[in-house]
């Protein structure tokens, strides 16, 4: 990573990277789905990565907070303590 020349692509894989480390905790999985298919994929909306995922909207919704809630508190807590 660390490509000072491209800033913006560092930001998108470091936060590639973070969605996929949810994926380490059990109650992660599902919202490391929701995260990857509804920014990370080539579906037009929210509406059609739940389609995707073959879950409920409001379910999709849920998982998608979710992850953007332990996706917060897993920068915060490498920007605190770094990387390891």
């Amino acid at each position: 990573m660390a490509d000072c020349d491209n800033p913006a692509q560092d930001l998108k894989e470091l936060l590639q990277e973070a969605v996929e480390a949810l994926a380490g905790d059990p109650r992660g999985v599902r919202a490391k789905e929701a995260l990857a298919t509804a920014f990370f994929s080539d579906a037009p909306t929210q509406e059609a990565a739940a389609r995707r995922l073959g879950l409920p909207y409001g379910t999709f919704r849920r998982h998608v907070r979710q992850g953007l809630d332990l996706l917060c508190a897993s920068l915060w807590e490498r920007e605190l303590y770094g990387t390891n």
